[in-house]
């Protein structure tokens, strides 16, 4: 059977985009079992969707996507697709958290919920005995105007996914990114889900609050692939939590040692699981940095979000990676739910006491699916989107929208973008890099990605976004300094 599986292009993203490693890991097992994939990354290179269709002539094709920013692609795509009698199917974990919604739009026949290899295989198989798919383990389906959802899908043991088959990415360089002293870094996965319960993610929904991981000999012999036929030079580890504890870490580190790779690496995990000697071995096996979702320096603020860390535990072990060589990236969120204007200047205390980690901000959004979000609703201090058209309007990028702090917008504004910038500037974050400015040569690398693939007026289109995105942080960096002071961030 002939499938597309199709990563839509992104409206006004103003990010790198990472490797599409959930279609990929769907496309390679449909492989295994005898079907014939095409895989379309239009979030890089935007092509004729109609010669697509016509050239491949595809009996499903499936969409997914983490945020509504997808979205304008997608319905295109699905309508294209409807038009000519395909089966679409969408996924992700935005479409899987609102999927009455999603379907209200017709352009699609069910959605694909949480994880999808099995789904999909199954769906395949269905659909070429000329079976009824409508029983089929985690899918979501309108009947006559109500919403079905089918029994749902146990986990899958990553064990039985075979490697992943690379070889559907037509650019390679497209995706290569840059992190601090490292050029040529690519995205792969070891594990998919978390074991944490934070209240703004998705996780709990998506994954169950569950991390599996695949065979450490099958990534080994992935990375060896990519090295040697692709010239990555470092990976670039996507997992939400890259070791759930020492003795998995050490496992994982001491494959890598023996595996001898020659490649660097870095990765996501918590604050307080691991010591030093957890973070040495992390080095010895090519571990070059790490990022860590801190997200608030308050007590009070973090007991609200069940991120299970104590502040007073991330200046030592950010203090403990500077040492060995290790650079650090630490996530903040500021406007979330009942924030005061004492806890945000906890959160600045702690950004000046790690300046030699780089920072990211963001203002909290609720997100469709997480524990927040469900409260929120609930007490009825957030009504959300009614409709997807909706939910494409919303924009959290430039203003906290809605505000649901006790903050006003303009000192969340100020210090997010003050923390922002000073990263931008900043020449190093670890006494070992030979490249200065990183952030700002990362940033500047990400805008330029952004500018091609999709022709001139998209480039035109994304470079006066990208502007507008730096004249506002700059602006609020260095035009309130009051506010700053108030807050007692440091500005250098």
């Amino acid at each position: 059977m002939n499938i597309m599986l199709i990563n839509p292009k992104f409206d006004r993203y103003t990010r790198t985009l990472c490797t599409p490693s959930g279609l990929l890991s769907i496309a390679s097992y449909l492989e295994q079992h005898g079907h014939k994939v095409k895989f379309l990354n239009r979030a890089f290179k935007e092509t004729d969707i109609r010669k697509e269709f016509d050239s491949f002539k595809p009996q499903i094709i499936g969409c997914s996507f983490l945020s509504p920013m997808p979205l304008k692609d997608a319905i295109a795509v699905s309508t294209e697709a409807k038009k000519r009698g395909i089966f679409v199917v969408w996924g992700g974990p935005f479409v899987s958290s609102v999927p009455e919604l999603c379907l209200s739009l017709g352009c699609f026949d069910t959605i694909s919920l949480g994880e999808g290899e099995q789904t999909w295989l199954e769906l395949a198989e269905t659909f070429e005995k000329g079976e009824d798919w409508h029983n089929i383990k985690g899918l979501a389906y309108l009947q006559e105007g109500k919403l079905v959802k089918t029994e749902e899908r146990e986990f899958l043991d990553l064990s039985t996914l075979p490697p992943i088959n690379y070889e559907h990415i037509e650019d390679f360089e497209a995706l290569f990114l840059t992190y601090y002293d490292y050029d040529g870094v690519f995205g792969m996965y070891l594990s998919k889900g978390c074991t944490q319960n934070c209240t703004f993610c998705y996780n709990r929904g998506f994954h169950n609050n569950c991390r599996r991981q695949r065979p450490i000999e099958v990534v080994i012999e992935e990375a060896k692939y990519l090295k040697e036929k692709h010239g990555i030079k470092a990976i670039g580890f996507q997992d939400e939590l890259f070791a759930g504890n020492k003795q998995n870490l050490a496992e994982i580190c001491h494959a890598f040692i023996d595996a001898n790779l020659g490649l660097y690496w870095g990765c996501m995990t918590r604050i307080g699981i691991f010591d030093e000697e957890d973070f040495q071995l992390m080095y010895d096996a090519g571990c070059r940095w790490i990022e860590f979702g801190v997200e608030s320096g308050s007590r009070s603020e973090l007991k609200r979000m069940k991120k299970g860390l104590v502040p007073e535990r991330v200046p030592v072990d950010l203090q403990i990676c500077n040492k060995i060589g290790i650079t650090t990236l630490c996530y903040f969120i500021v406007g979330f739910p009942d924030e005061t204007e004492e806890e945000l200047k906890e959160t600045c205390k702690l950004i000046n006491s790690i300046p030699y980690s780089r920072v990211v901000c963001s203002y909290y959004n609720p997100l469709p699916g997480s524990e927040a979000f469900e409260k929120l609703v609930a007490e009825g201090r957030f009504t959300p989107p009614t409709n997807i058209e909706d939910y494409m309007k919303v924009k959290v990028l430039y203003s906290p929208k809605p505000n649901l702090s006790k903050v006003s917008t303009k000192d969340l504004k100020a210090v997010r973008c003050s923390m922002l910038w000073k990263s931008f500037t900043q020449q190093r974050f670890n006494k070992g890099e030979k490249k200065l400015w990183s952030t700002a040569r990362k940033d500047i690398a990400d805008a330029l990605l952004l500018l091609t693939g999709h022709g001139l007026k998209r480039g035109i289109e994304q470079f006066f976004i990208t502007a507008y995105e730096f004249l506002d942080i700059f602006f609020y960096a260095n035009f309130f300094p009051k506010t700053i002071k108030k807050y007692g961030l440091k500005r250098h």
